[in-house]
């Protein structure tokens, strides 16, 4: 057999990452990620797998966010007993992440079912807690740049992606009958310049690259920029005695809202109101972050902050909050007040009940601090939508909602091109990823007016073979 590779996820689309590497002696999965979007979509494209999970041999994870590791319960559920090899961090933050994603959807699918009683609508989990410790047990740590063998003709190692904690892109080399070939996943990509992480690193000799198009037709704000926009923010909401609902993914963004706010209050720049991180999930990540505050993923100037200034995940007047009868009752609470919570994508969690409560408020501010995919109620809020439904229910918004592109762990479309310049030599094969339609496009078509060859846009369930050089 020739290696091969077929891309069953975030192909034309944002979430969802799973790509299926086959050679002779091999079937090695990169990413097995949940599919989010319209609840009625999501469920059906996460239900099964478009590949048979008992012959897999390994999966190689790029990080912990769900898009990406949210899936892989379901290879347990159906039998499956691949290892599942990433680094420290990543393995420390799934057994938190994947734990909370199978009690989330439980909790959902009660109260969806609850209010829909009577017209019979019900959905269903897509696994349980059960099935999310029978996958965590077949993890295998590595650290970064260690080689290793997930796979019979296969070495692997991991490096430092730049997007979040423990987030690696992944090196793989494959024997084949026509010599190596050497395949490079970079998972989600980091900025050239981030609050928390240090920039990536591309290695040499790289054959075939998957990269991911997030951004690919756009540039970022200036990440300079978030202190004094999330700061004008805080103020305005002293001023009205309103309400910040800030959607936010636990893993990086919870923590650099955070931190951002933490250097305000100690320069006096923002008025001390109660800021509230409301998300179970985020109060573990956190402890998982202070653990490796000294390690190789940080960048060196905040790592040099956090040594001089303690802890830079806490503060006075900031409350993490763990259970839920305390998240409820910050809905009678009389603002000014900040809450965090997740998910990001306002696809399910603790924001549902904020945003149910809050949103037909002028004095609620909602602010939009991460990517938000087509279908979800975070991309229906950050395009202006003055209606929408939540958890069924429709509501008005007449809270004023803000976009703030700064904050985002992706590269853009100039980190992107820096990245693939100082590939060498240049790789013979581009497989653009992890994008919707339009900026995989923009990417495609930069890439070629610069003269690069061997881009692809591959779609769902396509096939490439790799032949070696």
């Amino acid at each position: 057999m020739p290696l091969k590779l077929t891309f069953f996820g975030a192909a034309g689309g944002v979430t969802g990452s799973r790509h299926l590497l086959e050679s002779d002696q091999a079937r090695v999965l990169m990413d097995c990620g949940m599919f989010q979007g319209h609840r009625k979509e999501s469920i059906e494209r996460n239900k099964s797998l478009p590949f048979r999970p008992s012959e897999l041999d390994a999966v190689m994870l790029s990080h912990a966010h769900i898009d990406h590791s949210g899936a892989l319960p379901l290879l347990a559920k159906a039998g499956a007993e691949a290892s599942i090899h990433c680094t420290p961090a990543t393995q420390e933050l799934c057994a938190v992440m994947i734990m909370d994603s199978a009690r989330l959807q439980k909790n959902d699918a009660e109260f969806f079912n609850k209010i829909h009683r009577n017209s019979g609508q019900r959905i269903e989990p897509l696994y349980t807690e059960e099935d999310a410790e029978k996958v965590l047990a077949n993890f295998k740590p590595h650290d970064y740049a260690a080689e290793f063998s997930p796979a019979k003709g296969v070495s692997a190692r991991f490096l430092n992606a730049g997007h979040v904690l423990g987030s690696a892109m992944v090196q793989v080399d494959a024997q084949t009958s026509r010599g190596p070939r050497r395949i490079l996943f970079s998972g989600d990509l980091g900025r050239r310049k981030s609050l928390l992480m240090h920039a990536p690193e591309p290695p040499a000799g790289v054959d075939a690259l998957l990269i991911e198009s997030t951004y690919g037709g756009r540039f970022h704000e200036d990440v300079s920029d978030a202190e004094g926009k999330l700061a004008a923010a805080i103020r305005r909401c002293a001023a009205e005695k309103g309400k910040i609902l800030i959607p936010s993914f636990a893993l990086e963004r919870t923590q650099e809202i955070v931190f951002i706010i933490e250097k305000l209050r100690r320069e006096n720049a923002v008025p001390k109101i109660p800021v509230y991180i409301d998300s179970p999930m985020a109060v573990n990540i956190t402890e998982v972050f202070n653990r490796h505050l000294g390690g190789f993923c940080f960048d060196d100037e905040f790592k040099a902050y956090a040594a001089k200034e303690g802890d830079p995940f806490g503060f006075e007047s900031l409350k993490y909050v763990r259970g839920s009868e305390e998240s409820k009752k910050l809905n009678d609470m009389d603002g000014p007040m900040v809450i965090v919570s997740a998910s990001g994508m306002c696809e399910g969690g603790r924001i549902l009940h904020h945003l149910r409560n809050n949103i037909d408020k002028e004095t609620t501010a909602i602010l939009i601090v991460g990517y938000q995919a087509e279908g979800t109620l975070g991309r229906a809020l950050a395009d202006g939508v003055k209606t929408v439904k939540i958890f069924g229910l429709e509501h008005e918004v007449w809270a004023r909602v803000e976009t703030m592109h700064f904050f985002s762990s992706h590269a853009d479309q100039g980190d992107i091109l820096d990245f693939i310049g100082r590939l060498s030599p240049r790789p013979r094969s581009i497989f653009l990823v992890h994008g919707d339609g339009r900026e995989r496009r923009a990417l495609a078509e930069k890439l070629v007016s610069q003269g690069i060859g061997g881009v692809e846009c591959p779609e769902f369930g396509q096939t490439f073979e790799l032949e070696a050089p």
